[in-house]
């Protein structure tokens, strides 16, 4: 590439960046979405750093916790590094784009597609591990294919650390050097890379990367790989299964990009570079396809599997006829039409069971309200992690929130801090979403006393959940009962 397309590239890219990051705070704010629950889980993690934490590494949490070290508490600040991360996955698709083809068209429409993809675009809204996996993905599938077809045996140190790094914010990136390993011992040519010193170098480089979340499990009794296995376990086959998971797919790839995709994408490449992202992304599709069929998929999970088909499609494109192209566009208007249906389904009419995003709505309004009209309370006490981020973050001030309750619900990060058995003696409030506490409560406090119910509600009036409250005096310490599942 001549240095003056290099910089005007550079460029561009900086700005979409910074374009990305003024247009995702209005979105968020212009769509009323509050904290995902997720969201308000990393949170509640970063204001106790540690190596690792109970179901995910470290690093979304050390990231949030920079964001507002440097400009405060706010939902924008929890959300920043996820958005800057969406603008590196964008580089990171031009850069490998333009790695195989040496094309700059191919590189920014792989870059157009990538942005215009909902899947993506969502990802790169809320601080989750999802954008970080695909930040990592993609720069260790960059750095493998340098390896590997333009002899860069340095580049192999690049792949090491993309994995460790990744593994520090989701396990699941292990499929990549998995895939790319097998790849190299059904690749006789590949097999020299076996006595490269570099490639186990980087082999060492994402052990050591890697190293913090191991230690954290090895003093923790290994929880997040037991909460991993939970992901594993089936449910036996389901064809409807298998179904929804395509139909969901279909939907948060657009799907008339994806019909586009598909066509232009349906032969196997000839060239050997292209072969080999065109076969990885493919035996990902299939991993997660047949997963499908023994236990449900999230939407999110198959995330990764596109990454080098849109690098492949993004080639493509440029070899379409004006027609075709044209056909195009009108996909990607398509796939902007969902995405803004999606993130304003009231302005279109439709209601709170239409809404994709209504788990992050109605949360700050009412948790504001309890907290200004609730008498003065030491602690907080929830029998669920998801309702324990969203009530430590919107409270109007800061107070300890405990997770305790039934056997029946799953082991948390709030398993492994301090329990609410430190506030002996204190008043606290027990806030839930359903309207039976435990039967235990009675027990743990000398009286409590039920406030009225306060509904949240959608911008249509549906209500979305209840809010039930007691106020609580005196805790006893008494035994709660263990969680039976990770």
């Amino acid at each position: 590439m001549k240095r003056g397309n290099m910089r005007a590239d550079a460029a561009l890219l900086a700005a979409l960046g910074g374009a990305l990051l003024a247009g995702k705070a209005w979105l968020m704010h212009a769509a009323g979405l509050d904290l995902h629950f997720d969201e308000a889980q990393y949170w509640e993690w970063a204001q106790q750093l540690d190596w690792s934490y109970y179901s995910k590494g470290p690093l979304v949490a050390w990231c949030i916790a920079a964001a507002q070290a440097l400009f405060g508490q706010g939902e924008w600040q929890v959300r920043l590094f996820a958005w800057l991360a969406h603008a590196a996955f964008l580089v990171l698709i031009f850069a490998l784009t333009f790695e195989v083809f040496r094309n700059r068209a191919a590189a920014w429409w792989a870059v157009i597609v990538a942005l215009a993809t909902p899947l993506y675009f969502t990802l790169g809204l809320v601080m989750t591990t999802d954008v970080w996996l695909l930040v990592f993905w993609t720069w260790g599938l960059w750095a493998a294919y340098r390896a590997l077809f333009r002899d860069a045996r340095y580049a192999w140190y690049e792949f090491g650390a993309a994995v460790g790094v990744g593994a520090l914010t989701k396990l699941s990136i292990v499929l990549l050097p998995l895939l790319v390993g097998l790849g190299v011992l059904l690749t006789p040519r590949f097999r020299e890379h076996l006595k490269n010193p570099h490639l186990w170098g980087g082999v060492a480089l994402a052990l050591l990367c890697v190293s913090p979340l191991l230690y954290w499990n090895a003093a923790h009794d290994w929880v997040m790989f037991r909460h991993e296995l939970g992901h594993v376990a089936g449910g036996g086959w389901s064809l409807s299964r298998l179904a929804e998971f395509i139909g969901g797919q279909a939907l948060a790839l657009s799907p008339l990009v994806l019909v586009f995709a598909a066509v232009a994408l349906w032969r196997m490449p000839i060239i050997e570079g292209e072969r080999f992202l065109w076969l990885l992304s493919l035996a990902l599709i299939a991993f997660f396809s047949v997963k499908a069929l023994g236990a449900k998929v999230q939407i999110n999970w198959a995330a990764p599997s596109y990454v080098g088909m849109i690098v492949l499609f993004g080639a493509a494109i440029t070899q379409f006829s004006t027609t075709q192209r044209r056909l195009l566009y009108s996909g990607l208007l398509s796939s902007v039409a969902l995405m803004s249906v999606a993130y304003f389904p009231y302005a279109f009419g439709l209601t709170a069971a239409q809404d994709s995003f209504r788990k992050m709505r109605a949360w700050e309004t009412p948790i504001r309200e309890i907290g200004r009209t609730a008498p003065p309370a030491d602690f907080i006490l929830t029998s669920s992690y998801v309702l324990a981020g969203e009530l430590a973050f919107y409270w109007p001030r800061r107070l300890p929130v405990y997770v305790t309750g039934s056997a029946e619900r799953r082991f948390n990060q709030h398993d492994l801090w301090p329990g609410v058995e430190r506030e002996a003696g204190r008043n606290g409030l027990y806030i839930d979403t359903t309207p039976t506490p435990p039967a235990l409560l009675a027990h743990a406090f000398r009286r409590c006393i039920p406030l009225p119910p306060l509904p949240a509600r959608a911008p249509d009036g549906t209500v979305l959940r209840t809010f039930y409250v007691s106020v609580c005096e005196n805790y006893q310490v008494i035994e709660w009962p263990k969680p039976l599942t990770y």
